[in-house]
């Protein structure tokens, strides 16, 4: 499982990558492309907070 700080440096990595799809799409948020990474992106951020929320409660 990863830990928070690799789960922020790999939110971070796909949110770059999003930020850098979308101009090149040119501003196309519906792309297909766009649209799966846009998804891979909140499912990293969803299991960033679910760690972190396991770690709060210990």
């Amino acid at each position: 499982m990863f830990n928070l700080q690799k789960l922020a440096q790999e939110i971070e990595r796909v949110r770059v990558h999003l930020h850098e799809l979308v101009e090149q799409k040119s501003g196309n948020l519906i792309d297909p492309e766009v649209a799966e990474v846009s998804i891979q992106l909140d499912k990293l951020i969803v299991e960033y907070e679910r760690v972190k929320m396991r770690h709060v409660r210990r």
